[in-house]
């Protein structure tokens, strides 16, 4: 999807998020996953835009439709980063403020998992969340790195690539 030259790959699903490292050929040479909760998920995004009563497809610009970057909400777990959003909710915060504060603690969620693999140009993101650009700007100014812009639809990589497995092992079962 994002051509031969990829290194690191970070890919935010819906349940889960991976950082990949890969050689020249794309073999697999490292690979960490996430391991606590939905924090660094589409899915916690989706918890966050239910709270919030926000389209999902409006969180990255409502994230930066803000006069100032606050602190990160708790980035270790959803339900305490929820309860920590109603909170500041209740504190007379801006809704958008909020969102800015979830997509910088789910930047940082995953810059930490980045950070434990390492991350070689050329860096690229799949899922869903790739989509979203208040959590890949923000993560890119933490790595110092821009991502590559995808050509296709970055949600579509896992189906891409399973697909492009099952050709290979299809076309070995008739040799």
């Amino acid at each position: 999807m994002y051509g031969p030259t990829v290194r690191t790959v970070l890919d935010m699903g819906g349940q889960d998020c991976k950082a990949i490292q890969c050689d020249e050929k794309g073999k697999v040479t490292a690979f960490l996953m996430n391991d606590k909760c939905a924090a660094g998920t589409g899915r916690g995004m989706e918890v966050f835009a239910e709270l919030l009563a926000v389209s999902i497809e409006d969180i990255g610009d409502l994230s930066f439709a803000v006069d100032h970057e606050p602190e990160p909400v708790s980035s270790t777990c959803v339900v305490f980063a929820k309860s920590e959003a109603v909170g500041l909710l209740r504190k007379g915060w801006h809704k958008n403020l909020v969102i800015a504060a979830y997509c910088s603690a789910m930047a940082h969620r995953v810059f930490t998992l980045l950070e434990r693999l390492g991350v070689q140009k050329d860096f690229a993101i799949t899922g869903g969340i790739a989509k979203n650009k208040g959590v890949v700007q923000r993560l890119e100014k933490e790595l110092g790195l821009i991502a590559l812009h995808p050509k296709y639809d970055p949600q579509i990589a896992g189906a891409l690539g399973a697909a492009l497995f099952a050709k290979n092992m299809f076309e070995k079962s008739k040799k």
